[in-house]
């Protein structure tokens, strides 16, 4: 019996609204309300403030130890952020637009834990597939429109002549962990159906071909990392985890023989935008890198007994020829930052694109967007670093528990890699966005499939 006002199942409308409303806020600040973009962009404060009352209310927050203590962790940290700033009106409103940054959507995942189960998981994975449709659509469309034209930037220009197609969004980099997470709805759903029948084996080779020429269209170089090394995760837990193995070849065909066919086509079909990626691989200038600034130098056969100084190779040269992978390390090679940051830091978030716009510059520090070394320049060389290796270390401590505690490896595995690489390396504090969010949301998903199961109540 469904009980309409049990708490449980209205926080579940509520934070699947939420899904939807994040999905769709740029198609309100750039085509419906375009002249009220800015206003628009905080109604999901709002929203947040609402669900997370209701669920303190009916004691769905704070109902677990882990979930003190992860609170009592964001105090601690957000306190400690405020010594970098000064006590006057603008830093301080600017501390709150840092906190905001790093937390808005952590506590949707502590409620998330609580009033979802595997089975709402299964049927959100499946509607999600179906959204695949009218972003391809959307995607095609802006990828042969003009960068000018307003399918791309909007009535108001927000999205300012991008060179890649920005969807249902503001920005580029917001597509490829949208694109990344309903992959892994996609694989997640192929790795747990218990039988590929013919029809659902050309719905799901359809899905995949439409997902891979999306993945192409959207001409970022990430995105394939990201799509690929889902596909990989996919393969290798269905490999090792299923037992009927009839049923395993089935999975395995799809995502092993099929996709990198279908990959092959959507290139073939795509080629422009195939090219477009291409070129801008190892395109970063290895000079911006803290890495190649602080080591640039260093001579990597420097240790190596047969060595030939006339073929010394430095860390400066494997980056200008290998500047995308070079762009990893730099973002997890954090101690070439310690250096420069002080012992308090400049202040939670004093680097986000919230704060930068609030205090109407570019960028409060060079940083930016790399996430590790702007931690450390905001939170100080002590408690910074730590940060970041604590993140480090988790994305670890998940991959253990997953080996060695989680009984449903095949439904979670995609969302194991989505999760981590977002803790590794995703601009998750940057700003209160979509990529946050998702992360947020996603990490809650992984902490669900450690749930012992119980008998069904509530439905979604």
């Amino acid at each position: 019996m469904i009980i309409s006002n049990n708490p449980v199942i209205q926080l579940k409308k509520f934070i699947i609204l939420f899904f939807v409303y994040m999905i769709f806020e740029g198609i309100l600040r750039k085509w419906i309300l375009p002249n009220i973009q800015i206003y628009i962009y905080f109604v999901k404060d709002f929203l947040l403030i609402f669900i997370y009352f209701y669920a303190i209310k009916n004691n769905l927050l704070f109902n677990n130890r882990y979930s003190k203590l992860f609170i009592f962790f964001i105090i601690i940290i957000s306190l400690y952020g405020l010594i970098g700033y000064h006590l006057d009106f603008n830093d301080i409103l600017s501390y709150f637009l840092g906190v905001r940054s790093y937390w808005l959507y952590a506590p949707l995942a502590l409620i998330a834990v609580n009033v979802f189960d595997l089975d709402d998981l299964k049927k959100f994975f499946k509607i999600n597939l179906y959204f695949i449709f009218p972003y391809f659509i959307l995607v095609l469309w802006q990828g042969y429109s003009s960068y000018d034209s307003i399918i791309n930037i909007g009535f108001n220009s927000l999205a300012d002549r991008p060179e890649r197609p920005t969807a249902y969004f503001t920005y580029i980099t917001q597509n490829v962990f949208y694109l990344t997470f309903l992959g892994a709805c996609l694989f997640s759903k192929i790795s747990v159906t218990s039988n590929l029948t013919f029809k659902k084996f050309i719905y799901y080779s359809i899905l995949i071909f439409v997902l891979l020429s999306i993945m192409i269209l959207l001409k970022s170089r990430s995105v394939y990392l990201m799509i690929f090394a889902i596909i990989i995760y996919s393969f290798l837990t269905v490999l090792f985890v299923t037992k009927n193995n009839y049923f395993k070849l089935k999975k395995l065909i799809i995502i092993g023989v099929i996709t990198p066919l279908l990959f092959l086509i959507a290139k073939i079909s795509f080629n422009n935008a195939y090219e477009f990626s291409s070129v801008r691989h190892n395109s970063d200038s290895p000079k911006e890198m803290n890495l190649v600034i602080k080591h640039g130098g260093v001579e990597l056969n420097s240790l190596s007994l047969g060595k030939d100084i006339n073929n010394s190779i430095t860390v400066y040269d494997l980056c200008e020829k290998h500047s995308s992978l070079c762009r990893i390390a730099n973002e997890l090679f954090v101690f070439a930052t310690i250096n420069d940051s002080s012992l308090y830091g400049s202040g939670i978030g004093a680097g986000t694109s919230a704060v930068s716009a609030f205090k109407k510059v570019d960028k409060s520090f060079p940083l930016g967007e790399s996430e590790n070394p702007r931690i450390i320049m905001e939170l100080g060389y002590y408690v910074g670093t730590l940060f970041v290796l604590f993140k480090y270390f988790m994305s670890i401590f998940f991959h253990i528990l997953f080996l060695f505690k989680n009984k449903n490896k095949t439904f979670v595995s995609p969302f194991l890699f989505f999760t981590t690489i977002l803790l590794l390396l995703g601009p998750i504090t940057y700003s209160a966005s979509f990529i946050s969010f998702i992360f947020w949301f996603s990490l809650s998903f992984l902490l669900i499939s450690f749930k012992n199961p119980k008998v069904k109540k509530y439905y979604l």
